[in-house]
């Protein structure tokens, strides 16, 4: 008997958590959506004649903004559907912020060496793992 009340709080418990999943994967595709409309403003200032390098490089920004999105919508369906993480697409997500954080310094103005070095470090390591987790995947 405990055993049927406690699988029955487990299969609950498991279709709360994919509804959660499912509210995060929602509310990322409105913001992936959010951000399209971001990129077409941004786009519609260039074509108007006000082609500003730095609303050119707002434009690529947010573009690398709905790429991580998208891959982090693809992580919580993968996840939904196997209950397994696949590390290669987390640490891909982890490797697109950070191309995007090196797109970013280019329009930034006050930028340490130090702050450089840190997000070198960081791509070298991302790098260095998506090598090492080859096609492996981490069941949770």
């Amino acid at each position: 008997m405990a055993t049927d009340m406690s699988g029955g709080a487990a299969d609950l418990l498991d279709k709360v958590e994919t509804c959660i999943y499912l509210l995060v994967a929602l509310f990322l595709g409105i913001m992936a959506l959010m951000t399209f409309f971001i990129v077409a403003m941004n786009l519609a200032q260039v074509i108007s004649g006000a082609d500003n390098l730095d609303t050119i490089g707002a434009a690529l920004n947010s573009l690398l903004v709905i790429l991580i999105i998208a891959a982090l919508i693809q992580t919580v369906i993968v996840y939904i559907r196997s209950h397994t993480l696949d590390l290669r697409l987390i640490l891909s997500v982890g490797l697109t912020a950070m191309i995007r954080r090196v797109l970013v310094f280019g329009v930034e103005k006050n930028i340490t060496w130090e702050e450089m070095a840190v997000t070198a470090v960081l791509i070298l390591v991302i790098i260095i793992g998506i090598y090492m987790v080859g096609s492996k995947k981490a069941t949770s």
